[in-house]
């Protein structure tokens, strides 16, 4: 027994001792990543572009002041087109060929060549903008990238969306974890689960739009089924109160808003593409992430202007998102959109806020991006593309250097923003006031100011409606009978012209 321990105690130890902690993404510095692998192996890989297969490799991390070496990690091609492209981008598996192992409490990474983006920093620069937001965060760094001794250039050090991720930012990992890609739209096609299992993505490699992570065995998609028949129903006060029991509401809002503040187009609500929904079992709603997100700050495919598009009607007209559009039906939940828009570009997306992180970006990584031949093949990005990339057109898929698409971008969302986004979110000129509470006959209310109410509800602790009943515009109290009601938790939900207000009592 005690050799037992002594043995699981110095593999433990091995995992997490011999290695420098804090250093895998260090954002301050560009740290090195050497790959060493068989030469036919490297063939192989590079022919068989969608295969999925791990290569044995070794992993050197050269930090400035260390390096660490890891045999045995498992090392792949990753990506959509850029699985085509001459620089690649790629997933390193520390736990492939070695159980349980991590490197620096993480076990995959993700490198990105960033090969469309003459600047090669949008996608780092995306996700340092989703942090100062208040979204959960995901690390990233720059690394000059080597294999088998060639340089292959500056890449974007991306922490991996898995259970240790979840663990770290939601404190549980037990939930179910969708990655969905293209055409993943959220829209409702019956009750039975093999429809949204059977929907295929468009990427490279195929697999299911709507792709379960977590729990795979089990196979269950009937909380995203749940979802979807929710975003089926009329966007009204009732279903206002049933999506904020099952989505983080706000974390949702603050998504999309940053989204449209940076020009993400490749998201959910214009192109039905790259986010994920997680299914939190402690509170049992839903969170949003987004995730490949290259395509911005003036990246575009489609020939659309992301610079000058209507902040208020980005998402796609011609096909059904149903998710934004029933959020930002509800009249509360548009207000709070449009108050993050304001906050997010005043704060974070602001010129004079954003444009010194720029320039302390390009200074870190120019020596790497100088030396990076790599960056060439695609699209044949010289030394003079990479420093114009920030102030100027360089090609048709670049219309806009970043930081003219900023400028361009948060003056026109402040235009299109009417002058109540601007108010504080927690203000509120309408209150509800409910008594007796707890009620076993009649549940009264009064409701200030008096403002066009044209209807109140009263819904059950699952969303469902049990009560329904109107106020005239004129008359601010209201009384209704709750003696058909089982004993229990309800929710009283008032609509007036101007917001929704809702407030909970205990039928006895």
């Amino acid at each position: 027994m005690k050799f037992l321990f002594l043995t699981f105690f110095l593999v433990t130890f091995a995992f997490k001792g011999l290695y420098a902690q804090n250093t895998l993404f260090d954002d301050s510095r560009v740290s090195s990543v050497y790959i060493e692998l068989p030469a036919d192996s490297l063939n192989w890989m590079m022919k068989n572009v969608l295969s999925e297969h791990y290569i044995k490799a070794m992993f050197i991390y050269d930090y400035g002041t260390g390096r660490d070496t890891l045999q045995n990690v498992g090392f792949r091609l990753r990506g959509n087109t850029s699985r085509y492209s001459q620089k690649k981008s790629f997933k390193i598996s520390f736990n492939e060929y070695v159980s349980g192992r991590k490197y620096q409490d993480v076990k995959k990474i993700n490198l990105n060549g960033q090969h469309n983006d003459p600047t090669l920093i949008r996608e780092k620069l995306f996700y340092d903008s989703w942090k100062k937001s208040g979204l959960p965060e995901r690390h990233t760094s720059f690394v000059r990238m080597y294999i088998n001794h060639a340089y292959y250039g500056l890449y974007t050090n991306l922490e991996e969306f898995d259970k240790d991720w979840l663990q770290k930012v939601y404190g549980e990992k037990s939930g179910n974890l969708y990655k969905c890609t293209y055409p993943a739209d959220l829209v409702y096609h019956g009750a039975d689960q093999q429809t949204y299992k059977d929907f295929q993505s468009s990427s490279s490699t195929g697999g299911r739009a709507y792709d379960l992570q977590t729990n795979d065995i089990v196979d269950d998609y009937s909380d995203l089924v749940d979802l979807i028949t929710l975003l089926n129903q009329p966007a009204d006060a009732y279903f206002a109160v049933q999506i904020a029991q099952k989505i983080d509401v706000d974390e949702f809002l603050k998504a999309f808003a940053l989204d449209v503040a940076t020009g993400n187009w490749d998201d959910y609500m214009y192109n039905k593409n790259n986010y994920f929904l997680y299914h939190r079992t402690g509170t049992g709603k839903f969170e949003y992430v987004s995730y490949d997100t290259d395509n911005t700050f003036g990246v575009d495919w489609v020939n659309r202007d992301w610079a000058t598009r209507n902040c208020l009607d980005w998402q796609s007209q011609s096909e059904p998102r149903p998710l934004a559009e029933k959020l930002l039906s509800v009249p509360e939940f548009n207000s709070k959109y449009q108050q993050y828009l304001y906050t997010i570009s005043k704060n974070i997306i602001n010129p004079e806020v954003i444009f010194p992180h720029i320039d302390s970006l390009k200074t870190l990584v120019s020596d790497a991006v100088i030396a990076d031949t790599y960056r060439m093949f695609d699209w044949g990005y010289t030394v003079a593309d990479f420093n114009n990339g920030f102030i100027q057109t360089i090609d048709t898929h670049t219309p806009y250097g970043i930081k003219p698409f900023i400028s361009m971008r948060y003056t026109t969302t402040l235009q299109q923003l009417p002058a109540t986004s601007v108010k504080d979110l927690k203000s509120s000129n309408v209150s509800l006031v409910l008594y007796p509470n707890p009620a076993e006959d009649y549940i009264n209310g009064r409701v200030l100011p008096v403002n066009s109410i044209s209807r109140g509800f009263i819904v059950d602790m699952l969303g469902r409606q049990k009560k329904s009943f109107v106020i005239a515009g004129n008359k601010e109290e209201f009384s209704v009978s709750v003696s058909g009601l089982l004993p229990g938790v309800y929710t009283v939900v008032i609509h007036t012209n101007e917001s929704n207000v809702s407030k909970r009592f205990i039928k006895k």
